[in-house]
């Protein structure tokens, strides 16, 4: 199992943390100090086993029985502990940029050398429960109506996105970005709409969405020079298999092997050399 740095919760994200202390033992000290006044803090040990850093929403975290960085981590033939899932269902790129600065600012993985980020997809269904909750219509529509504002959204979360390669970047981490994969045109579960399930024309409307946000991680991959891992090109291979998924936006953990292997893949050519 993928080990996580130790953590004491004082606020509900991890992006959010108290002024940053000197060594280990003045965190150590300052945490006691505050606990015993009544106090928190937000305190986590760092970690100077992991050299792999996921960081996303749940198609990181889970429901999965075992996630991508799981199987990644097999592939790789490494040490469970060289690698930290730092997946948090519900995350948008804005909490997963402050997420990010968290662990960067405070050092809880000094040793990191690679970032595998998947990040923008709850953005995108923040969006459509919004705006068009029962996915009626297309961004491909000739006359849909929120064109100008689902631009706008899209911007900002192309830029979170170039904002937190920029601090792994920074960081001297080597960063893997991730586009996400389709929704199956069928009846199925869903937990990502006001309804139990999606419909085929439900489906085909959240995929339009989804290409446009994969367009906008291309751009961002390109413009910070990171390495795309590009699951939503395997989509013919995921969607041909039912138990690939575990509902209508997670995969199950035959479909988390599919995109491991991307990540796999991309690693060792970008690691190999020329």
């Amino acid at each position: 199992m993928i080990q996580r740095a130790m953590l004491i919760p004082c606020h509900s994200h991890p992006g959010q943390s108290a002024a940053a202390a000197g060594n280990l033992r003045a965190r150590l000290g300052m945490v006691a100090a505050l606990l015993l006044s009544g106090g928190c803090a937000e305190f986590r040990v760092p970690d100077p086993n992991v050299i792999y850093v996921a960081i996303g929403d749940s198609s990181t975290s889970g429901p999965s029985t075992r996630d991508y960085p799981d199987i990644l981590q097999e592939l790789l033939d490494v040490a469970p502990d060289t690698f930290a899932n730092e997946g948090g269902s519900g995350e948008t790129s804005e909490e997963g940029l402050d997420h990010l600065t968290f662990l960067l600012e405070e050092e809880i993985f000094p040793n990191a050398e690679v970032l595998l980020y998947w990040m923008g997809g709850n953005d995108i269904a923040e969006f459509i429960k919004d705006h068009d909750p029962f996915l009626l219509a297309s961004p491909d529509d000739p006359d849909y109506p929120l064109t100008n504002v689902l631009a706008l959204r899209l911007s900002e979360i192309q830029l979170n996105i170039e904002s937190a390669m920029t601090a792994a970047r920074n960081a001297r981490l080597r960063v893997y970005v991730a586009t996400y994969f389709f929704l199956r045109e069928d009846i199925d579960e869903c937990d990502a709409l006001p309804i139990p399930l999606v419909l085929p024309s439900q489906a085909l409307n959240a995929n339009a969405y989804i290409t446009r946000l994969n367009e906008r991680i291309r751009m961002a991959a390109v413009n910070q020079d990171a390495v795309l891992v590009d699951v939503a090109a395997a989509d013919g291979i995921l969607r041909q298999d039912q138990a690939n998924y575990f509902d209508c936006n997670h995969l199950s953990e035959q479909g988390n092997g599919i995109v491991a292997n991307l990540f796999h893949e991309a690693i060792v050519a970008a690691t190999s050399g020329p």
